[in-house]
């Protein structure tokens, strides 16, 4: 039983850790780019910032279904 709770607190650290470490890093790469298109074609500001923001929704929704998954492991754990 013991062993059932530390892998379920191991998973969920591991889930939110990976899922918070690739959103972070796909954000910063993905608004680098961005901002480098918009410093080469100011004009495109609009068309950029769109598709950017919608990158940026999707990424973060990846993330709270990790910590969805985490928190199934905690709480709602079906093994314990």
């Amino acid at each position: 039983m013991d062993l059932v709770v530390a892998c379920s607190i191991l998973g969920a650290a591991i889930a939110v850790g990976l899922a918070t470490l690739g959103a972070a890093i796909g954000q910063g790469i993905s608004v680098s780019r961005a901002t480098e298109i918009i410093g080469k074609n100011p004009n495109a500001k609009k068309e950029v910032m769109s598709g950017l923001l919608l990158g940026l929704l999707m990424i973060v929704s990846l993330m709270l279904f990790a910590l969805a998954i985490a928190i199934i492991l905690l709480w709602m754990n079906p093994f314990v």
